[in-house]
């Protein structure tokens, strides 16, 4: 059985964000680049996108690995496809459809790990300033260094969650979640049977299987006790 200490430094590892050598718009297009070229040849490289999006080839291949890591991109001998997901999305927005294609990449994206991080704060806050919404993104994100170019990464992924309508703008210009979003996630608490010596713990579409104790010792430690007045989850 892997111990809890090896699942944290596995939760620890740098998660993927965006280049930060082009821009989300540019990126969007290197994406639908992907799926024009899919019509007729299903696989392709960064060679190939290159010319059709105007993106010097060096810049395309940057980018790839994100989309890969959030399943928009897949690998297939040497090179990379669009998924379906992206396939749908261009088609949606070749139809001018651009809001329902947005909207379907975010559905798309519910269960990859800045959404799921940003819906556990939103629990907590209901509000981020810009400042703070790259913070702690970039917190969640494994990432030890907070360099120009990491900012302007994790700048980049929060205009991806913008443009499928994870987060949206409140009146103050701040960012809150987008409540349809909100209500497709359970909020539970989980109750540790005292009778047992392993539990089992679904993440995302992954299941866990921990022991009790060390579970317990890592939310007593990482963890923060919570009176019942203080922050309501439900």
């Amino acid at each position: 059985m892997i111990r809890l200490s090896e699942e944290v430094e596995k939760a620890q590892i740098e998660k993927e964000i965006p280049s930060h050598k082009v821009s989300m718009e540019r990126q969007i297009d290197i994406l639908k680049g992907f799926a024009t070229i899919y019509e007729k040849k299903r696989r392709a490289t960064y060679k190939d996108v290159a010319p059709i999006v105007n993106v010097h080839p060096n810049d395309v291949s940057a980018c790839l690995k994100f989309w890969k890591s959030i399943g928009l991109l897949e690998e297939q001998n040497g090179g990379y496809k669009a998924s379906a997901v992206t396939l749908e999305f261009a088609r949606k927005i070749e139809w001018g459809t651009e809001d329902e294609a947005c909207s379907m990449i975010g559905r798309h994206l519910r269960n990859v790990w800045f959404t799921e991080h940003l819906v556990m704060v939103f629990k907590i806050k209901k509000s981020l300033t810009e400042e703070e919404l790259v913070n702690s993104l970039g917190s969640a994100s494994g990432v030890t260094k907070k360099d120009k170019n990491v900012v302007t990464s994790l700048k980049i992924l929060q205009k991806l969650l913008e443009l499928s309508k994870i987060i949206l703008k409140d009146k103050a210009g701040n960012y809150v979640l987008n409540s349809e979003l909100a209500q497709t996630y359970k909020r539970e608490t989980i109750e540790v049977p005292e009778d047992k010596d392993l539990i089992k713990l679904r993440i995302g579409k992954e299941i866990y299987v921990v022991n009790i104790e060390e579970l317990q010792e890592f939310v007593k430690k990482q963890g923060r006790k919570l009176a019942e007045k203080e922050i309501k989850l439900e």
